[in-house]
């Protein structure tokens, strides 16, 4: 008997720290996104199950932008362990910064209601979208390259990410001239997509160690021995939150003069040279719901959900603010931008969206020098928005 019960608490342990069902989760909603997006998924997702006008879990997987686009394309279900935020009367300590739960997906799967591609679709397939599916553009998210704080690089040319990324070693660009220590990503991710379409390299001919997940190249440029001829690249969403340990390079695009931060310095985090087209290596992200045969959505909570993301007005309108989530892990609202293109990698033109938030987003990000307003105290120019004049 007492060799029995060593034995049975193992099994009773192993059960109660088994993963629930997701389905048993309050309104979940089922999301395949990027891994770039994962620190948007927490804060969203937070911020969501404790939405009292309209609570909603988001159940989610990570993976690379084109896998996720077949997977609602041709409707490919999700199997085994998925990851979703408690609410506060979950775990009230809980922060952006710990650990997601896990639960386990419906027996025999679940078609995601929602896919994300954080970058263009036509990057990743020629394929016309079915009819079925119904894209929306979100925030923009920026790539960068990044080396250890250890390192004394500031800077990398258009020409000398083509020669390190499409040759290696043969490249003979000092210090980046060993090939075990460029930290690059497999071929279905938008962070070597979008890089490569910006230095022109193809997908499948990088140079380097790929790794299938953002966390692995942070990890390998964190643990560096050689921290001088290590280089990886990123999302900026995943670098922003990591520059005591890793350094973003300033890039200088082909036929620019400068080198350039997403940022308009090395430490802001206002994302003003990619809203203003200097800093070129970003894409917007796109996000994707199911639809009817009349364009309907086939889950209203699915299309609120996308909608949020994207920036549009919903109904019941949330009891927190989505622009704040996005601004805080790195992403630039399309409402902030004051430039777009048509393709990955493709030239830019300028843009100006029917409502514009660079004010409100500024005062997020770092400070806004735009005048404020309120119902006492209208705009003398400009449209009063969320507490400051915008221009449009």
């Amino acid at each position: 008997m007492r060799r029995l019960l060593p034995l049975l608490l193992l099994v009773t342990l192993a059960r109660s720290a088994a993963a629930a069902p997701c389905d048993q989760l309050p309104n979940p909603i089922y999301l395949q996104v990027g891994d770039t997006q994962l620190n948007l998924m927490k804060r969203l997702g937070r911020a969501l199950r404790d939405n009292a006008p309209k609570p909603i879990t988001l159940v989610f997987v990570t993976s690379g932008s084109c896998t996720n686009i077949q997977a609602i394309y041709t409707r490919v279900p999700i199997t085994g362990n998925m990851q979703y935020v408690p609410s506060i009367a979950e775990n009230s300590a809980w922060t952006p910064a710990s650990a997601t739960l896990t639960c386990t997906a419906p027996t025999g799967g679940v078609v995601p209601d929602i896919a994300n591609s954080a970058l263009l679709n036509s990057a990743c397939t020629t394929e016309t979208p079915p009819a079925s599916v119904h894209l929306q553009q979100g925030p923009v998210q920026a790539y960068v390259m990044a080396v250890p704080v250890a390192s004394s690089q500031l800077a990398i040319t258009y020409e000398e990410a083509y020669f390190v990324f499409g040759f290696g070693a043969a490249g003979m660009i000092t210090p980046w001239i060993d090939e075990a220590q460029m930290f690059i990503r497999t071929v279905t991710k938008s962070t070597l997509l979008a890089w490569g379409a910006n230095i022109s390299v193809p997908a499948d001919k990088w140079k380097g160690q790929r790794f299938d997940g953002s966390p692995a190249v942070v990890s390998a440029l964190q643990t560096s021995t050689s921290p001088e001829k290590a280089i990886g690249i990123l999302g900026v969403e995943v670098a922003d939150g990591l520059r005591n340990s890793l350094r973003i390079l300033a890039f200088r695009a082909k036929g620019q003069r400068a080198a350039y931060f997403p940022d308009s310095t090395s430490t802001a985090r206002d994302k003003q040279n990619v809203r203003d087209g200097h800093y070129t290596v970003w894409s917007p992200t796109v996000w994707m719901d199911t639809v009817d045969g009349s364009s309907v959505p086939v889950k209203a909570d699915a299309r609120y959900v996308v909608d949020l993301v994207t920036g549009k007005t919903v109904t019941p309108a949330p009891n927190f603010a989505p622009l704040d989530s996005v601004a805080a892990v790195g992403l630039v609202p399309d409402c902030a931008m004051g430039v777009t293109r048509s393709f990955e990698g493709g030239p830019l033109s300028i843009y100006k969206p029917a409502e514009s938030c660079v004010c409100k987003y500024e005062s997020l990000v770092q400070s806004s020098s735009c005048a404020t307003c309120s119902a006492s105290q209208p705009c003398t120019s400009g449209t009063c928005r969320d507490g400051f004049c915008e221009v449009q």
